[in-house]
């Protein structure tokens, strides 16, 4: 079902924890709250589920007003990141309580354990504790658990986060894939950029309990609205706007606020000096060679002289930019000098905050 967070503003005393916030969530999609730690992003899945009662603003499930709604009345499945499961129960009983809570009856109860079972390939384990599992295995339990119900809702709270890297990369793509299969509107607080650039179909990036910008992957990786955005999501070079670079401004007017440009290292092409198309030249500082990738850290010039001078005579901070290669980048040695060109639609102009 979809739903609507409209203005939704909560408090801690002095602290706003949620400013304003109103977000969109289509049927059936997969969104993924994101930013770091103290962003708001769990406060908010929180006030979604009912857990924390917010100050102002309103939550709508397919029109249906939720504000007043009690947590146990919305119809929403939760995971938390700890599982959550209980110890002294077998894994088709934890399984089974939230519609036993819900007077299922017995063979209701008994074929949907089944089905949820099978749907996270876990149908062996129905018998065994908690403990006998694995921390994969139990966040799948916990997640056929919050689905037994046919909620409306899912609502994972960093699910992968106590997983090791191997086990949260086949999670990530088991959770999409079920999501996906159910048509399940899920909503996932994550501080990974990876997670959320490879499950969702959205992204909402907060900072202070702010929403920065809402988009999908590829919006949010490659017309970042603003500085943070830019930053946070994947590797950006911020440029100050000075230096003379032909810059497409998107129909917005930079205006006289302080303005950076962004380039992101793989749109940074290396030539020789004497290349034509050189506008601007660069010191290579340092060489990461990373098998099939190399990451080149370069000191920026502009017209033979330090960047850090501007065009009046003025000082600017000195201005240093990341490069990725493809390949071992043979030839290419620190103190070497070499004619940097970015192509104009790979510059974004973004606001300063």
């Amino acid at each position: 079902m979809p739903l609507d967070i409209r203005n939704v503003t909560k408090r801690f005393g002095e602290l706003k924890a949620l400013d304003d916030v109103s977000i969109s969530i289509g049927n059936g999609s997969l969104v993924c709250f994101l930013g770091p730690s103290g962003c708001g992003k769990t406060t908010l899945l929180r006030v979604i589920a009912g857990l924390e009662p917010h100050d102002s603003g309103a939550l709508f499930l397919d029109g249906r007003d939720l504000s007043r709604v009690p947590a146990r009345n919305r119809n929403f499945g939760v995971v938390f990141q700890s599982y959550s499961l209980f110890p002294n129960m077998t894994i088709a009983a934890n399984v089974a309580y939230g519609l036993e809570c819900r007077g299922w009856s017995k063979k209701d109860v008994g074929r949907r354990v089944e089905e949820m079972l099978s749907l996270v390939h876990l149908n062996d384990q129905a018998g065994k504790h908690p403990h006998q599992l694995s921390g994969g295995q139990q966040q799948r339990i916990a997640l056929a658990r919050a689905l037994a119900p046919n909620p409306a809702v899912l609502l994972l709270d960093e699910p992968l986060s106590a997983l090791d890297a191997k086990v949260r990369e086949e999670l990530r793509v088991e959770i999409r894939e079920l999501q996906q299969r159910l048509g399940i509107t899920t909503i996932m607080v994550t501080h990974d950029q990876e997670e959320a650039l490879t499950m969702a179909d959205k992204v909402v990036v907060m900072q202070s309990g702010r929403v920065m910008q809402v988009g999908t992957p590829m919006d949010l990786y490659r017309r970042p609205r603003n500085r943070f955005v830019a930053e946070f999501i994947g590797r950006m070079n911020l440029v100050p706007a000075d230096l003379g670079l032909p810059v497409p401004e998107n129909g917005r007017p930079a205006g006289t606020r302080p303005t950076i440009v962004g380039i992101r290292p793989e749109d940074i092409q290396l030539l020789a000096e004497q290349d034509a198309r050189c506008r601007l030249h660069a010191v290579v500082e340092h060489i990461t060679r990373l098998g099939n990738l190399t990451r080149v850290s370069l000191h920026l010039h502009h017209n033979g002289k330090d960047a850090s001078v501007g065009t009046d005579g003025s000082n600017l901070p000195v201005v240093r930019l990341l490069a990725e290669v493809h390949g071992v980048a043979e030839g290419l040695e620190v103190g070497m000098s070499r004619c940097v060109t970015v192509a104009p639609e790979s510059v974004r102009v973004l606001e300063w905050q």
